[in-house]
């Protein structure tokens, strides 16, 4: 019981769904794909993004909220167009959050 609230007390409740949520956004291959084009090509509209992985404008949407809740991608309204952007700093803060949770953890239990 002690080592579940050493855990615990690593990150709040708050910040392990974050990265829970990151993690879960990472785990699909259209999304992995997404922030593939967005890291190397900058900013794309949804429907170029659709176009390009063959996908529908629906399912590209659904992809892109998973994205943009766990803070990896930024959405923005330009006409009647959406833009899709990739988050560099909250994606690095995420990247950096789970990596030190993960050597805390196995720190601990060496």
């Amino acid at each position: 019981m002690l080592g579940s609230v050493e855990r615990g007390a690593v990150l709040s409740q708050s910040s392990l769904r974050e990265l829970r949520s990151y993690y879960r956004a990472l785990g699909d291959v259209n999304r992995l794909r997404i922030v593939q084009i967005l890291v190397t090509e900058g900013e794309q509209p949804v429907s170029e993004l659709a176009r390009r992985l063959r996908i529908s404008q629906p399912l590209m949407s659904w992809h892109l909220r998973r994205l943009r809740r766990a803070g990896i991608v930024r959405m923005e309204r330009v006409g009647r167009e959406v833009r899709c952007s990739f988050d560099r700093e909250k994606f690095a803060d995420l990247n950096a959050r789970g990596f030190r949770l993960l050597m805390n953890r196995a720190e601990a239990q060496a």
